[in-house]
C-alpha cells in the first residue's frame, strides 16, 4: 500500500564559463565518484602543496553525482526514469531543480531542442510506458502548468485568469482554484502546450543571467488508469507528476539588480528561504513536531513533495568557480541535508461501485427486448388460427390476467428489493474487516520502521560513545528510544486502531446480527423464489423470473469473490514489499562486504609498505600481518 523512503538527492555541477573564467576565477569544485563531490576554499593558500591546511574544504556524498561531462540523457536515467512504472500505477512523482541562478536548472529541466531536459524524456517515456499496457487498461492523462511570480500564482496555460488562490480542501491537498487542465492524448500534444506555456514565463536578464527565470514553474501531469474489464467494483488509480523549475536564489551585489529585479530577488529569496528552513525541519533527526508551509506559497504547493506522498527527485545545481563559493556551499549543505528526509508513499485509488441496482435494470431492459423481439416473431409467423384462440382466451381471462400481472409485479419487486438488500448486508459485513486491515499494516508498518532508526541510532551512539562506558551507553539508549518521532499517519492510525480497539466487542456483535440478517434475508428471497410459480401461469414468465434470481445470485456471489479476491491482493502486495525490503538489505550487505574488502586491501597495501621501510623486523611464530 505505501512504503517509507528517503528521498534521492543528486548533484550536478555545470561547466565553467567564459565569463568566469575572464573574471580570473578557478575550479573549485570536482566530482570524486559518482556520488562525492568536493568543495574547495579558494581563500586558502596557493602554496599549500601538502594540503594541510584544510579548514573549510569539505566532501559530500549525494545519490548521485554529476560533472560537466554528464550529458542530459545520463541525468535523466539516473534520476528521474525510474518513477515512471510508479506513475502509470497511481503513485506519485515530484522531480525538482534545486540552486543558484545561472547554474543551470532550467536547462536540465527543460533543455534545448537537440539536448531535451527532463521534462521532454519524461512524457516521451510517461507516453511511451501508457502505450505498452492501453490493451489492458484505459488511461486519461491531463495537464496543467503555473508559475509563481512574486508570491502570485498564475496559468501559464490561459494567462487571462489573472492570479489564482491556493485552497486547501477536507482531505487537506493543496489545490488551485481554476487553474486550467488540459486532457491530452500524446506526448506532441503536451510537448506543444509545454512550449506555449514556457512562451508565458517571466524571464529577464541580469548580470548573473542572461535569461534569469524570474519565476518558479510547476507542470502537473495527471494520469488516470483503469482496467478495460467492466466490474462491480472497479479500481481507478490516479498517478501525479510534479515536474518543478526553481527560481535561483541571488545576491543583488551579483546579479545587479535594481527597481523590479531588486523586488522579484527578493520574494524569489523568501520562497526559497521558506523552502530551507522546511528542509531544515524536515531533516531534523530530533524530530521537530511542526513544519511551516505556510510561509510561502511556493511551499504550500511542494507539501506533499517534500514531507507527504510523492516519491520526490531533487536535482541540486552548483557553479565550479570560485567566485560562487558561499552560493555553492549553501545549496550543498541543503541539498545533504535534504537526503534525511523521509516521504511516506501511498497508492492513490478509488473503488467505483456500481450499485445493484443498475443491473437489475439492465437486466429489466434486456428482458424487455427479449419479449418485443419474441412478440414480432411470433406476428411474423403465419400461424393465424393460433392466434385467435389466443385473443379469445385473453378476452375470457382479461380480469384474472389482470389481478395475477398486479400480484406478479408485487412480488417481482419484493424479490428485487431482497436482492439489493442483501447486497448492502454483504458489502457493510465486508467493510468491517478491511477498516481494520488497513490501519493495522499502517501500524505494523511504522513498527518496523521505528525498530530500523532504533537500531541505526545504536550504531551512530556506538561510533560517538566508543570510549563511554558500555553501561551508561546501554542506559542512555532505552530513553532516547522513546523520543522517536511519529509521523503524522502513524498517529492517526495509532488512534483510529485504538477507537477501533475500543469497540472491537461492539463491531463483532454487528458483524453477527448482518450475518445473521444476511442469511434471513437470502431465506426470505428463496421462499419468494417458490412462491412466484404458483401465483404465475404462464412457463415462460416462470422461467424469466428463474434466470433473474440465477443472475442476482451469481452477483451476490462475484461480490464475495472480489472481496476475497481483494484481500489476497492486499496479502500479495505485502509479500512483494517484503520480498523489495530484503532485496534493499542484500544490496546493502554487498556494499557493506565491497567497503570492508577495500579496507582489507589496503591494509595489506599499508603491511607490504612497512615491512619494506622495516626490514629487519621480523614476526613473532604465530603472528603475521
Amino acid at each position: 500500500m505505501f512504503s517509507m523512503d528517503s528521498d534521492p538527492v543528486a548533484l550536478r555541477i555545470r561547466p565553467i564559463s567564459m565569463a568566469e573564467l575572464e573574471e580570473g576565477a578557478t575550479l573549485i569544485a570536482h566530482k570524486v565518484d559518482d556520488q562525492m563531490i568536493v568543495l574547495m576554499d579558494p581563500m586558502e593558500d596557493p602554496d599549500d602543496v601538502l594540503r594541510a591546511n584544510r579548514s573549510r574544504e569539505k566532501s559530500y556524498l549525494f545519490d548521485v553525482a554529476f560533472d560537466f561531462a554528464a550529458t542530459q540523457e545520463m541525468v535523466y536515467r539516473a534520476t528521474t526514469k525510474g518513477l515512471i512504472e510508479g506513475i502509470i500505477s497511481g503513485y506519485n512523482a515530484t522531480i525538482f531543480a534545486y540552486g543558484p541562478t545561472g547554474c543551470g536548472k532550467t536547462y536540465t529541466m527543460l533543455g534545448t531542442d537537440h539536448e531535451p531536459g527532463i521534462y521532454v524524456q519524461t512524457l516521451n517515456d510517461l507516453f511511451h510506458a501508457i502505450e505498452e499496457t492501453s490493451n489492458d487498461m484505459e488511461y486519461e492523462v491531463s495537464m496543467s502548468y503555473l508559475e509563481i511570480y512574486n508570491e502570485m500564482i498564475r496559468d501559464l496555460l490561459n494567462p487571462s485568469l489573472g492570479y489564482l488562490d491556493l485552497r486547501e480542501d477536507a482531505k487537506g491537498f493543496i489545490q488551485v482554484a481554476g487553474i486550467t487542465e488540459v486532457s491530452t492524448i500524446n506526448a506532441k500534444e503536451i510537448m506543444q502546450l509545454l512550449m506555449k506555456g514556457n512562451k508565458q514565463r517571466t524571464q529577464e536578464p541580469t548580470a548573473a543571467n542572461r535569461t534569469s527565470s524570474r519565476s518558479h514553474a510547476v507542470l502537473q501531469v495527471t494520469v488516470r488508469q483503469k482496467s478495460r474489464i467492466k466490474n462491480i467494483m472497479q479500481e481507478v488509480r490516479i498517478g501525479r507528476l510534479f515536474m518543478i523549475d526553481l527560481a535561483g536564489s541571488e545576491r543583488a551585489s551579483q546579479t545587479q539588480n535594481r527597481g523590479q529585479r531588486m523586488k522579484e530577488g527578493a520574494h524569489i529569496n523568501r520562497s526559497l528561504l521558506a523552502l530551507g528552513n522546511c528542509i531544515n525541519a524536515l531533516s531534523d533527526r530530533t524530530g521537530v513536531k511542526y513544519v511551516n508551509y505556510r510561509d510561502s506559497k511556493l511551499t504550500r504547493l511542494l507539501k506533499d513533495s517534500l514531507g507527504g506522498n510523492s516519491r520526490t527527485v531533487m536535482i541540486a545545481h552548483i557553479s565550479p568557480a570560485s567566485s560562487a563559493f558561499e552560493e555553492s556551499r549553501s545549496t550543498l549543505t541543503y541539498a545533504e541535508r535534504a537526503k534525511n528526509i523521509r516521504t511516506t508513499v501511498k497508492r492513490n485509488h478509488l473503488n467505483v461501485s456500481y450499485h445493484i441496482a443498475q443491473y437489475t435494470s439492465i437486466i429489466a431492459e434486456l428482458h424487455r427486448e427479449i419479449h418485443r423481439l419474441q412478440c414480432k416473431i411470433e406476428q411474423q409467423e403465419p400461424r393465424p388460427m393460433r392466434s385467435a384462440i389466443r385473443s379469445i382466451q385473453a378476452e375470457v381471462q382479461l380480469p384474472g390476467n389482470h389481478f395475477e400481472r398486479q400480484e406478479m409485479d408485487q412480488l417481482r419487486e419484493q424479490l428485487i428489493s431482497t436482492f439489493r438488500e442483501q447486497m448492502d448486508v454483504r458489502e457493510q459485513t465486508g467493510h468491517i474487516p478491511r477498516t481494520l486491515v488497513v490501519q493495522f499494516t499502517v501500524f505494523h508498518h511504522w513498527e518496523q520502521e521505528k525498530t530500523r532508526r532504533a537500531q541505526k541510532w545504536r550504531e551512530e551512539q556506538r561510533k560517538e560513545s566508543y570510549n563511554k562506558d558500555e553501561n551508561e551507553k546501554d542506559s542512555d539508549t532505552g530513553d532516547e528510544l522513546s523520543d522517536v518521532p511519529e509521523p503524522r499517519e502513524v498517529a492517526a492510525a495509532r488512534e483510529h486502531i485504538a477507537i477501533l480497539l475500543g469497540e472491537q466487542d461492539k463491531l463483532h456483535k454487528q458483524k453477527a446480527e448482518l450475518e445473521r440478517r444476511f442469511w434471513d434475508i437470502r431465506q426470505y428471497g428463496q421462499r419468494l423464489e417458490e412462491a412466484l410459480p404458483w401465483c404465475i401461469s404462464s412457463e415462460e414468465q416462470r422461467e424469466v423470473l428463474s434466470l433473474l434470481c440465477k443472475v442476482h445470485e451469481l452477483e451476490v456471489e462475484n461480490t464475495a469473490i472480489q472481496s476475497s479476491t481483494l484481500l489476497k491482493d492486499n496479502f500479495i502486495h505485502h509479500q512483494e514489499r517484503a520480498v523489495r525490503r530484503f532485496e534493499r538489505y542484500r544490496s546493502l550487505c554487498h556494499h557493506i562486504i565491497q567497503e570492508q574488502r577495500q579496507i582489507i586491501h589496503g591494509m595489506t597495501t599499508y603491511v607490504a609498505q612497512y615491512r619494506s621501510v622495516f626490514p629487519n623486523l621480523v614476526p613473532s611464530r604465530g603472528v603475521g600481518f
